[in-house]
């Protein structure tokens, strides 16, 4: 099998408008290497990765949830290194806006199997 990096998926968000939420785009499978979060100063908001399963919502998963206190970077890394996504599956990224001030920006580094 080959295994090829897949273009990353990125989004920003100025916080002081409105909370992120963002679901990637993918077509076909892929393996979710990361997901990297930068805000433009320290923030205390809560970041919540969800699997949006093809299934339907009874098989979406709650990936993690982590609280941020006057932190400025987060990385979320799969606990098994990887995250298999199936044809059709998505990753929901959401972030809250309870501070009403900063920007935040997302990158999603992912590959896909041939």
């Amino acid at each position: 099998m080959t295994k090829f990096l897949k273009p990353d998926k990125k989004t920003t968000q100025d916080l002081s408008s409105a909370a992120l939420s963002y679901t990637t785009d993918y077509e076909r499978e892929a393996k979710i290497q990361g997901v990297f979060f930068k805000f433009t100063g320290d923030v205390t908001e809560t970041i919540t990765i969800t699997l949006d399963s093809k299934e339907g919502a009874t098989y979406d998963q709650v990936l993690r949830t982590y609280d941020l206190v006057d932190e400025e970077y987060y990385r979320y890394t799969p606990d098994e290194g990887e995250l298999d996504l199936q044809s059709g599956d998505q990753l929901k990224i959401e972030c809250t806006d309870a501070n009403g001030k900063e920007t935040v920006a997302v990158l999603v580094k992912s590959k896909e199997t041939r």
